[in-house]
This record gives C-alpha cells, sequence and structure tokens, in this order.
C-alpha cells in the first residue's frame, strides 16, 4: 500500500481529553469540571431531548435529502434564501466541501497563525499550500499583512471571528476596509463557530458583508450556543453561486436524522438559546475580573472562552487543576506555552475554578 507523501507528516487533531479519560487516568472520583473544549455547560435543551425520545423510533430510515425544513429555519434566521445556507456534519464538513470544490493542490490558502487547527489539517490532506501570517500584537488577524500574502494563487482565506483561542475580534471599519481590496478570485471564510458570544455592537457579523455582495461563505454550528456539539452539527451561508457547487459535492444524508430533528427544535427554544448566551457573557466577566485580580494577563474575549497567560506558573497549575478535577486546554500546540484557554462554566463551577486555583495559589505562597 502506497500513502500520498503529503499525508506522511501529518498528525492528528489534539482534541480535549473526555471526563472518563481523566477519570481513568488520575483516579478521580468526585465531580469532573469540564472547561477544555468549549462546550455547552447547560446541557442540551429540553425541547430537544423530548423530540430525540420521539424520533429513536425512525432511525432506521434516512432523513430527508434536502433538508428543507432546516435550511428554511435558518434562512428565515438569517433573512436569506434557503438556497444560500448548506448544512454539514459539524462545520468541518463545509471546510472539507471548500477543498473539494475549490482548492487544487497547486493553489494555496491562508490561515493566521495561531487559529482553529483544523484549516490547516485539511489543507494538509488536501496537499494545498499553507501561507501563515502572524497574528498582531494585540493577538488579532494582521489583515495588512494578510493583504500582501495574496498572489494569483491564493483561493481561500480562513479567517476564525471570534479567533480561536485568544477570543479577538476587529471592527467593522477594519472588515470593510480589508474586504474592498480583497481580489475577486479570493474566497473569505469567516468562521462565527462563536459568534453567538459577540456583545460589542461595533463588532459585525459576516451576514453583514454576505448582504453587501462581498464574496464571503460564513461558518456556523450548532456546537456551543445550542448545545449539539455531539450531534455534530453545522452550516455555512454564502453566494448562491457557491452554495449550489458545495451542494453537488456533499454527500448524500451527511447529516443524520436525530441531528436534524434536534436542529429544528433547538432553533424553536428562544428561551434556551438566550438562557444559553447570556451564561457565557456573564461568566466571562466573572472569570477575568477575578482572574486579573488574582494578576493573571486575561485576553479581552468576545466567545464562550478566556485564553490566560498563568507565567512560569502555567505547568504547575495546570497540573493541580487537572488533579482536583480541572479540564482546561493548554496553548502549547497554538504557540502559547505559558497559557490556558478556560470554557466559560455554570456560575458554580467558575466559581469553584476561583477557589481551587486561590487555594493553590495560597499554598504556593
Amino acid at each position: 500500500m502506497s500513502v500520498k507523501p503529503h499525508l506522511k507528516s501529518l498528525k492528528p487533531y489534539p482534541p480535549g481529553k473526555t471526563i472518563e479519560e481523566i477519570k481513568k487516568e488520575l483516579s478521580i472520583s468526585g465531580k469532573i469540571y469540564k472547561m477544555n473544549s468549549n462546550e455547552n455547560p447547560l446541557g442540551p435543551s429540553p425541547k430537544v431531548l423530548n423530540v430525540l425520545r420521539d424520533s429513536l423510533s425512525q432511525i432506521n430510515y434516512y432523513p430527508e435529502a434536502s433538508y428543507k425544513e432546516l435550511k428554511s429555519a435558518l434562512a428565515k434566521k438569517w433573512d436569506v434564501l434557503p438556497e444560500q445556507i448548506i448544512l454539514g456534519n459539524g462545520s468541518n464538513e463545509i471546510i472539507d466541501l471548500l477543498f473539494k470544490a475549490l482548492v487544487d493542490s497547486h493553489e494555496e490558502i491562508i490561515i493566521s497563525k495561531p487559529s482553529f487547527l483544523m484549516y490547516e489539517k485539511f489543507a494538509q490532506i488536501y496537499g494545498v499550500k499553507i501561507k501563515t501570517i502572524p497574528l498582531t500584537k494585540k493577538l488579532t488577524h494582521n489583515f495588512n499583512k494578510i493583504l500582501k500574502s495574496i498572489t494569483k494563487k491564493t483561493k481561500i482565506i480562513f479567517l476564525d471571528h471570534p479567533h480561536n483561542p485568544s477570543g479577538s475580534v476587529l471592527n467593522r471599519e477594519s472588515w470593510e476596509e480589508f474586504l474592498e481590496k480583497i481580489p475577486p478570485h479570493v474566497l473569505i471564510v469567516i468562521d462565527e463557530a462563536y459568534g453567538d458570544f459577540i456583545e460589542d455592537p461595533s463588532i459585525p457579523l459576516g451576514i453583514e458583508f454576505l448582504k453587501k455582495g462581498y464574496k464571503v461563505l460564513i461558518l456556523r454550528t450548532f456546537s456551543k450556543a445550542f448545545g449539539l456539539a455531539g450531534l455534530r452539527l453545522g452550516y455555512g451561508i454564502t453566494f448562491l453561486e457557491l452554495s449550489k457547487v458545495l451542494d453537488l459535492v456533499r454527500q448524500p444524508f451527511n447529516i443524520n436524522i436525530l441531528a436534524y430533528k434536534a436542529g429544528l427544535a433547538v432553533l424553536e427554544d428562544k428561551e434556551y438559546i438566550e438562557k444559553s448566551i447570556n451564561l457565557v457573557k456573564e461568566g466571562r466577566k466573572y472569570l477575568t475580573d477575578e482572574l486579573k485580580n488574582l494578576g493573571f494577563k486575561v485576553y479581552p474575549s468576545q466567545a464562550n472562552f478566556i485564553m490566560v497567560d498563568f507565567g512560569e506558573k502555567v505547568e504547575f497549575l495546570y497540573e493541580q487543576l487537572l488533579k482536583r478535577g480541572f479540564l482546561l486546554r493548554p496553548l502549547k500546540a497554538y504557540g502559547f506555552p505559558k497559557a490556558l484557554r478556560i470554557s466559560i462554566g455554570l456560575p458554580e463551577e467558575n466559581e469553584a475554578f476561583i477557589k481551587n486555583l486561590k487555594d493553590i495559589l495560597n499554598v504556593l505562597s
């Protein structure tokens, strides 16, 4: 068997450890605080659970292939045509479809360094050249350097907004100036996996630019604010020319029937969505204030996580908190060896985290 040469150096995506893995590794019998994977701490919507129970008897059937109801519901939410929506098994699948449909091996993509690791992974899988542009000192996308890096071979620029793992964002004026200078052969992908948690009104959503006629694709997910990470449901919103092409390369029945039904149910649960978003905004402020008061650098975030520089104490604090059941995300793989990413939890989980961190720091001092 001969493997494609460019795949030999490919490394798997490093997922956050699960509760079961940590309990087994560290022999922890108490509560586990899962603050490492940016999931919804509320659990799924009650409406979703009811729909899933009612739908279990249908799993011997294929889902309706066009996903018309879900596309229509999303189109109504964003005031676009249903045909502008492309559904995926997680938003990751939309990224995969883009490479299948648009990028040849002799062409290139541009990403920030660091950013969501899957942009790079897919480029490596398809043997596509990757140009990486370092973030600015404020850990935002460096639009000026990205523009200077565009060539005739550039096909897609991937921009996570809010950025992962820093949580940073850029204002409307910066986006407008950037998009106006993008040549017509380049697609801008605005990944808004954490877009629901933006509260600054000066920060735009990609839908604004799509409606103004810019060649953009917006990535969205049901994994965060909508609490469906385990069902893998995401979508893209884009212009008709592109959405039709992506639909052609999409596999039939790529969304399973339970994810489809759950997506419809959670979109109707406005109370749950509002509660999820408010919980993050309040918890984000609480953790930011508390950690700053303890002397740590907390990077401004508009996502459902915060990035914290713990300095030389980072490995010790990480290990000690892990032993106490707190799962956090080390950021060495992202180029920040002294930082941890902390997902916003329930109020009692956030408070328990701060209490345990204080206890550890008191022992140190």
